[in-house]
């Protein structure tokens, strides 16, 4: 039978595919037949098939505006080399006739074929292409072509689109996992160079006549996995009872025979909780182990790990393992329902590492160790790193809703915590429905829905018919909600026979909780009680307890369990004070103190510092956080440090998405033994999208009032002319942070005794698919009122280095006027680089800041403006020289060329005019690795 015959096949659709691979252009020439059947109660006039390859082709696609988000940019600025296509000779129908074909203009990834007549319901067209395919480097999403050769390819011919419920389910390549697409019977053949091997998941099979050297033969059925590895690798073979594994994963250090035992139990779990009922072959490989893996401390490499080397081998196993095997079993919408999906994975991987390895601790052999025994983490099961990250999000409002679409969630979210998620809901519920064991709903729940699709509402239909209880709470509540709960026993009324019990909320989801009574530290009894919003009392029987416990066993997912205790009678104490070195989990039943050594270089005037901070923060966020922070100055031999109150609160709904309430006390050098105290409370109110957190675009608003007083000082370096002085400031920014367009802009006003003003600031910054940089800057400012003496210029617009008189920008040398240090520029008011008179205004400034590209880092720079003195005409102000742009906003170097000065690259001291960014602040350099993930 030839690829184009007209045998059909009992399935949805059926696809027959002839490749050829030329791996030294990197293309593979494909002839393809789709016999598309209309399975819905709809004509169709068109006809989508997923078109991935196309995705690697343009620097506008949906994938490379995702990894745009996540501030990457290696697909952006690809070259054509690395990229990769498909090219579409020809598209006819079974009579030959030709078939018109577009790209969607937002979604290149599809291609969208116009038919010549409508498909009536339940009538089928042949559909058949001849296109080339160029295969992108695989250094983008790991799919694709290596540097070694080898092709890794989880999409890559034409396949039909889902149509569902009346409309197409278009979902772009997003480096999520595999298209969604319409489940097809396939017959695959493609030959490759003798160099090279085939793997597949589908089932191999035998030419009948005349076998060609290299050229493999497939078939399946009920297909919606159409990858494929052509590689120069051998891969490992292990035979279980309940599926063929082809793997190219290994551990030098882990023998075969420990690898097999450790395979045959991965088989062994899934077949006594998936009830396989067939052999199955499964293809697992490096690809798949790194885009679904292990979290926390196991990443760690082998020589740091505390974890034994065959654990975490055998757990990224098990849980890879039980991915593919749901992957067959669950056919779900991929960009809407995954939670149900990760939900089953994280029930399966939990109870797995329960049954096999149930005192494994969260840190590994660590916890055995003399001094971090006594640890409250070192107590903690390794599964409780699950329920702590979700915690973490939670607390810090970066959690989201479980039925939140896929492409809207933070990069972290969907590659861990939506999976926790998932499974701590599932397990909440279980609890909740008091099921003893969760596992029966997966094998019950496939069981009844094999071989079709599966959505929320047919989990909830399955579930209403195991219980009476009402699950709207969850359904409705908690699955399409991002609201938190958070209980608090408020007080408690003993009478003889009872215990009258106030309980608040003080968050808005209104879910499910215990309430327990405990004796003696020992559980007495525990019953549920139905959420609900703001106060309510319960009544309960006296039995005499000496405490009440809200959320014991942590079933409920909740904001904070610190405040779920309270204790009866002559336990009603204060809790004790518990002080930790570094930091620790908290225990509710305590208060905790951190001891927390600290070493840090703020400025060459206190040199290095030595200190501790003394704080209250835990492993997970709190909304009251305090810290003392004493250090001594070992170049300024004098004590120095800070102390802050803050109150930070994260919203669950709403554009107003966190206030941040504090006051912050500070003591530092701003010269060789002058020293200022800066007191500052403030507030701070930060806007964004709560139904698009993936968004880089933030909205802020701070009030502080600023009061800062000089210690005195013997030193002749002392400007006697600043502090003290207050000042109150207001100021808006509006902030998009794209790493191709970025846009920032803020008002500003100061008010002080003496002057008020108000600034403006405009920047954007391009980049383009070639690598070329262009960034604009403008600054206007302008003195409201201005009674300082006129000799006065520390409150003056500065054109070239600011005036720090609000004590906020990092100067490694704030009073230096000479040498390496007073060369360091901050990006702030004028901006200039050359050194020009008059450097400042005390009556308003206006200035322009420009780049552009030269070559890769190499950028020109130029700079305009006019600055106006009183009693002066205004100054026309220029400059432009070289920029080196090594890690904007962290290590920039400019070197001046021309300016008012005139060629200043030919003056003698030129090496004295080159300017420098550059940060010391580790809590900014920290987000250069964690941006792409929240």
């Amino acid at each position: 039978m030839g690829l184009f015959g007209h045998s059909v096949l009992l399935a949805q659709h059926q696809i027959k595919v002839e490749a050829n691979l030329d791996a030294t252009r990197h293309k593979i020439d494909i002839k393809q037949q789709i016999i598309y059947k209309n399975n819905s109660d709809a004509s169709l006039d068109t006809i989508y098939l997923n078109d991935w390859i196309s995705s690697y082709s343009f620097s506008d696609s949906p994938l490379t505006k995702k990894f745009l988000n996540e501030f990457q940019t290696n697909l952006y600025i690809a070259k054509n080399s690395e990229r990769g296509y498909t090219n579409i000779k020809s598209i006819v129908d079974g009579d030959f006739k030709t078939l018109r074909f577009e790209r969607p203009v937002s979604q290149k990834d599809f291609v969208r074929i116009i038919l010549n007549d409508p498909l009536k319901p339940g009538t089928e067209i042949y559909i058949n292409l001849s296109y080339s395919l160029k295969i992108q480097s695989s250094r983008f999403t790991n799919y694709g072509v290596s540097k070694k050769g080898d092709y890794n390819l989880n999409a890559w011919y034409l396949t039909p689109a889902v149509w569902d419920a009346g409309e197409w389910k278009l979902y772009s390549n997003l480096n999520f996992d595999n298209p969604y697409v319409a489940d097809s019977n396939v017959e695959l053949q493609i030959t490759v160079p003798e160099s090279h091997n085939v793997y597949s998941p589908l089932k191999k099979t035998q030419t009948q006549t005349n076998p060609i050297p290299n050229q493999y033969h497939y078939n399946g059925k009920g297909v919606r996995n159409h990858g494929i590895y052509i590689t120069k690798e051998i891969y490992k073979a292990f035979d279980t009872p309940n599926y063929k594994l082809l793997t190219n994963i290994s551990n030098k250090k882990i023998n075969i025979v420990k690898e097999r035992k450790i395979i045959e139990r991965v088989s062994e779990f899934l077949s006594q909780n998936l009830e396989l009922t067939s052999k199955t072959k499964m293809l697992l490989t490096k690809v798949e182990l790194k885009k679904n893996d292990l979290y926390g401390l196991a990443l760690l490499p082998d020589f740091l790990s505390p974890f034994p080397m065959e654990f975490k081998y055998e757990l990224a196993i098990a849980k890879n393992l039980i991915k593919k095997q749901l992957d067959r079993d669950l056919r779900v919408d991929p960009r809407s329902d995954y939670w149900l999906k990760n939900g089953f994975q994280m029930l399966l991987l939990v109870k797995y590492l329960d049954l096999y390895y149930p005192n494994q601790k969260l840190i590994g052999k660590l916890a055995d160790l003399w001094g971090i025994r006594a640890y409250n983490f070192s107590k903690l099961n390794y599964n409780e790193q699950y329920r702590l990250t979700y915690y973490q999000m939670m607390r810090t409002g970066k959690d989201q809703a479980l039925s939140t679409p896929k492409n809207k969630l933070l990069s972290f979210n969907e590659r861990y915590t939506s999976y926790y998620k998932a499974g701590m809901a599932l397990l909440y519920l279980k609890s909740y429905l008091n099921e003893k064991d969760e596992t029966l709903w997966i094998r019950e729940f496939i069981n009844q829905k094999k071989g079709g699709g599966i959505s929320t509402i047919d989990f909830e239909t399955y579930l209403k018919t195991k219980t009476n209880k009402k699950l709207d709470w969850f359904f409705e509540g908690f699955v399409v909600k991002a609201d938190a709960s958070d209980y608090k026993i408020k007080t408690v009324s003993t009478k003889v026979d009872s215990i009258a019990v106030k309980i608040k909320n003080l968050r808005q989801g209104a879910y499910p909780i215990t309430l327990s009574t405990l004796k003696d530290g020992k559980l007495m009894d525990s019953k549920w009680i139905n959420g609900f919003k703001a106060e309510k009392t319960f009544s309960i029987s006296n039995t005499n307890p000496d405490q009440l416990v809200l959320n014991y066993q942590h079933q409920t997912p909740e904001f904070n369990i610190k405040n779920n205790w309270k204790s009866i009678g002559t336990q009603a104490l204060n809790k004790p004070l518990q002080l930790r070195f570094l930091r620790d989990y908290q225990n509710p039943n305590f208060n905790q103190l951190n001891i927390m050594p600290l070493t840090e270089f703020q400025n060459v005037y206190d040199g290095v510092k030595l200190g501790i901070n003394f704080n209250n923060r835990g492993l997970l966020a709190k909304p009251l956080i305090y810290a003392i922070a004493p250090s001594y100055g070992l170049r300024s031999k004098s004590v120095t440090g800070n102390a802050k109150l803050i109150y930070n609160r994260f919203y669950d709904s709403g554009k107003l998405y966190n206030t941040m309430l504090g006051l912050t006390l500070e003591r530092s050098s701003f010269n060789y033994g002058a020293f200022i105290t800066k007191f500052q409370p403030f507030a701070q109110f930060t806007f964004r999208s709560r139904n698009d957190l993936r968004s880089n675009s933030t909205d802020r608003l701070q009030l502080r009032y600023i009061n800062i007083q000089k210690d005195n000082s013997s030193n002749p370096l002392d400007d006697n002319t600043i502090p003290p002085y207050q000042i109150f400031n207001a100021r808006f920014i509006s902030f998009d942070n794209n790493i191709a367009d970025f846009k920032k802009w803020y008002v500003g006003l100061q008010f002080s005794d003496d002057f008020g003003k108000i600034n403006f600031n405009y920047e954007i910054r391009k980049r383009t698919p070639k690598d070329r940089h262009y960034s604009l800057r403008l600054f206007a400012g302008s003195f409201l009122y201005n009674n300082l003496n006129i000799s006065e210029n520390n409150f003056n617009y500065a054109l070239d280095r600011p005036e720090n008189y609000l004590f906020e920008y990092n100067y490694l040398g704030q009073s230096e006027s000479s040498g390496i240090l007073s060369q360091q520029l901050i990006m702030a008011e004028g901006a200039f680089k050359s050194k020009l008179e008059p450097s400042t205004a005390n009556q308003w400034m206006f200035t322009l800041n420009a780049s552009a590209s030269i070559w890769r880092y190499v950028q020109l720079y130029s700079d305009v403006g006019f600055l106006k003195n009183k009693e002066y005409d205004a100054y026309f102000a220029y400059d432009s020289g070289i920029r080196l742009d090594l890690i904007i906003d962290y290590f920039e170097l400019y070197f001046p060329v021309y300016s008012n000065l005139g060629w200043e690259i030919n003056h003698s001291n030129y090496p004295q005019k080159i300017r420098f960014v550059f940060t010391t602040d580790i809590s900014k350099l920290t987000t250069l690795f964690t941006r792409k993930w929240f």
